[in-house]
């Protein structure tokens, strides 16, 4: 009967143990999309978007008028004047090329570098939010397929803890 009893115990003590934690989930994006650090990242990532289509812009009106020119006058030009102008053409593109993945690659470290800090201060109010109220777990509502409508929402106590 002892051994009954401790058997029943030991399982039963995990599932009480698990029973006992508490889980919240959180509107990331709602969060994010309100903090005044990720609308000025915003900004500054469509300015420095923006400034990269202009440059490719310049590069693209170079290269038509290049390219418009030489097959004006391409018939009429000597083999050495044409080999020249062709070889502008493919430098053009090739500038082009080159400095459009290098605009990528710059604005995507860009991004993430203006990125990590916010995500730090969101992280450590979701740390915060979580010791003050026993949470085990604050799952990020995007993330999940289905949320219990009687489940803790955390993102109130997110956006308090960041002054929003």
């Amino acid at each position: 009967m002892l051994k009954k009893f401790v058997l029943v115990a030991l399982f039963a003590l995990p599932t009480s143990a698990f029973a006992q934690d508490k889980i919240a989930h959180f509107n990331s994006q709602e969060v994010l999309t309100t903090l005044p650090e990720y609308l000025q990242m915003q900004d500054s990532l469509v300015k420095t978007q923006n400034a990269i289509e202009k440059e490719l812009g310049i590069l693209e009106e170079e290269y038509s008028k290049k390219y418009k020119a030489f097959m004006d006058e391409g018939d009429k030009l000597i083999e050495s004047i044409r080999i020249r102008r062709m070889q502008e053409i493919k430098d053009i593109e090739e500038r082009a090329r080159l400095f459009q993945e290098q605009s990528q690659q710059r604005f995507g470290e860009t991004r993430e570098s203006l990125l990590r800090p916010i995500y730090d201060k969101v992280r450590n109010a979701l740390q915060e939010v979580g010791a003050e109220n026993n949470f085990a777990y604050i799952l990020d509502a995007a993330a999940l397929l289905y949320v219990n409508p009687t489940a803790v929402d955390a993102t109130p106590l997110v956006k308090k803890k960041l002054g929003l």
